[in-house]
């Protein structure tokens, strides 16, 4: 497992699991993450492992290589999203195939995003970026202390103000 030293102090850390059994694979997003301190990298060799992970570890967003030897991609996927602590988290497959098809029946299966290899730094920053805004709106979604608080009626609820 691969992981930046946990500040004791500060705001919480956001979590990425990259399920990869490439070890060059895995120091390659480690470079890219580098300059984050807000993010803390997970790693699991294998799906098994990184069913383990997710459940334990709890991240914010996966990362998985879809050619993975074992259970495939998509069975990891059922497994976390049937588990109510994994459900909600993003999951972005990360596979060879960079046609159409595959893409749409990767997205049309429940991966949050689909990303070719090789990796390019911006793509995957920018769909990270995004799955890590999704999750944080998850768990705010999910805090009995959020739900509590009263509503306001008006615009942002959908009514629209009468004069």
């Amino acid at each position: 497992m691969i992981a930046r030293a946990i500040l004791k102090t500060g705001p919480r850390r956001c979590r990425l699991l990259y399920v990869e059994d490439h070890a060059d694979s895995v120091v390659l997003v480690d470079k890219l993450l580098a300059g984050r301190k807000d993010l803390l990298l997970l790693h699991a060799a294998d799906a098994n492992a990184g069913i383990e992970l997710a459940r334990t570890q709890r991240p914010d967003a996966i990362l998985i290589n879809v050619d993975l030897p074992g259970i495939s991609a998509l069975e990891f996927m059922k497994v976390l999203r049937a588990d109510p602590i994994t459900e909600a988290i993003p999951i972005l497959a990360l596979g060879a195939n960079a046609a159409p098809k595959a893409i749409v029946n990767a997205l049309e299966a429940g991966f949050f995003q689909v990303l070719t290899k090789p990796l390019q730094a911006a793509p995957f920053l920018e769909a990270l970026a995004f799955a890590l805004e999704f999750a944080a709106v998850e768990r705010s979604e999910r805090n009995p202390l959020l739900l509590r608080r009263p509503k306001r009626k008006g615009i942002l609820d959908g009514q629209t103000q009468r004069n």
